[in-house]
């Protein structure tokens, strides 16, 4: 049924729990010190090991202990002692041993206790499969879709390419410089979305990791003002933005840990639903604040978010009244967030128009 090694240096132990063991189906090693056991470690895999606390020699159980943790992690340790003290009992379980028991132990808890190591061990094995297994697929998928990426933003490139050579290179009348600039606005839109949904489907797996760096934050604020401020400008609204109560200066740092891009696309998105969405010649705020353990950015405007929106907001496909929307912006929004252990949430109302509040956490000590 499974493979235990019994580590103890009294020759009756060896015998009873290896009669005891093997009478249920287990195949059963035996040690009598540490430099035994370890030499039958570095030659076979097992699923559980019954170590005494005490053992004769230099190194006892709890060395035996670290020394499977560090070569077979799977292993389930059960430690033995004649001797139990809270100190000594608290050490193997800080360990992480599976369980502590106190010699002499009857046949019945020894067979139960083995039997619970072999499933604990057995479960950790599955999962481990499972999730290499779900790694490699990630990473196989994540190539495609990055090989996808490719192949569309060269084509993308190549048709904005030609409808530029078509407007400055010659002679159109009036239809058809309409139609070669239709072309420049569509090929950057689907663009916009081949990239959004392919950052959605990375943020979405399982395995996937940020990429983070060390950066001022606040460059995304002004990133972003900067990126947005013609569609800004179309309905007279103003960007403003305030850091710790204030208007940003020049001068102004925050530095942040974490995913430069991911986090740049989240504050445009956010950003640029609320110039969307506010009435014209109103004022758009992005403010920024830090304390001594987060980092808070609140996207604020004038327009409100539709009731029947409200309960789905971040969801995907959330959207009203935008016709070349996605509703994705503030589903991609909530992904990046929490994939730096963030929170975000928004209040809406007529009068008050709809803030987008997110909540980072700082390493101890940035704030």
């Amino acid at each position: 049924m499974a493979k235990i090694l019994v580590v103890d240096d009294e020759e009756a132990i060896h015998h009873l729990y290896n009669s005891i063991l093997s009478e249920v189906g287990h195949e059963v090693f035996v040690a009598e010190d540490a430099e035994k056991a370890k030499s039958i470690l570095s030659k076979e895999e097992f699923d559980v090991a019954v170590v005494d606390r005490i053992l004769p020699g230099q190194e006892d159980g709890v060395d035996i202990l670290r020394f499977i943790q560090a070569k077979h992690p799977l292993c389930q340790i059960i430690m033995l002692s004649g001797f139990p003290t809270f100190s000594s009992a608290s050490e193997a379980i800080r360990c992480r041993a599976f369980d502590y028991l106190t010699k002499p132990v009857k046949a019945t808890k020894l067979c139960e206790v083995v039997n619970a190591a072999v499933k604990e061990k057995n479960f950790q094995e599955a999962q481990t499969l499972n999730a290499e297994k779900n790694k490699k697929s990630y990473e196989e998928m994540k190539s495609k879709q990055e090989m996808l990426q490719h192949d569309m933003r060269s084509l993308l490139i190549g048709i904005i390419g030609f409808a530029n050579l078509l407007i400055n290179r010659t002679s159109l009348d009036e239809a058809q410089l309409e139609y070669c600039k239709q072309i420049q606005q569509c090929s950057g839109q689907l663009e916009n979305m081949v990239n959004a949904y392919l950052d959605i489907s990375h943020l979405e797996q399982t395995h996937f990791q940020l990429n983070k760096t060390t950066f001022n934050f606040l460059d995304i604020a002004r990133q972003s003002r900067k990126t947005l401020h013609f569609l800004a400008d179309e309905k007279n609204v103003d960007i403003s933005i305030i850091y710790n109560k204030k208007l940003l200066s020049i001068g102004d740092v925050l530095f942040f840990e974490g995913d430069r891009m991911y986090l740049q696309n989240a504050i445009d998105n956010l950003l640029k639903n609320a110039i969307e969405a506010s009435p014209p010649d109103r004022r758009v705020k992005l403010k920024i604040k830090n304390t001594n353990s987060h980092l808070w950015v609140t996207v604020q405007n004038w327009g409100a978010i539709p009731a029947s929106l409200r309960p789905t907001f971040f969801e995907k496909y959330t959207t009203s009244g935008k016709g070349k929307g996605m509703g994705i912006g503030t589903y991609m929004a909530n992904l990046v967030v929490k994939a730096h252990g963030g929170e975000i949430i928004f209040e809406s109302s007529e009068g008050k128009g709809t803030e987008i509040l997110i909540k980072l956490p700082l390493p101890s000590g940035q704030g």
